[in-house]
């Protein structure tokens, strides 16, 4: 599967998580950049190297490892955003 697929499919679970329509301008804000960065990305046109080297490296873990490795990067952006 490629970069963008991944990309364009956790996109819209995301929208159906939020049960809500997500812009790629919103979703863009929410990665921290542009709306023309994430819409090369969607389009393929530039893949960030630590993206795909990061799921290359979650690929090689089991589902557990995966989600705790997640929950753990949500607690500490979540610490340094109030920090702020």
């Amino acid at each position: 599967m490629k970069l963008s697929q991944i990309l364009k499919k956790t996109h819209t679970l995301i929208e159906s998580k939020e049960i809500q329509n997500i812009s790629q301008q919103e979703m863009a804000n929410r990665l921290g950049v542009s709306l023309r960065t994430y819409t090369e990305w969607l389009r393929d046109v530039n893949q960030p190297l630590a993206m795909r080297a990061i799921l290359d490296m979650l690929s090689q873990l089991n589902d557990d490892d995966i989600v705790r490795i997640v929950r753990t990067w949500e607690a500490r952006k979540s610490i340094s955003n109030v920090a702020e």
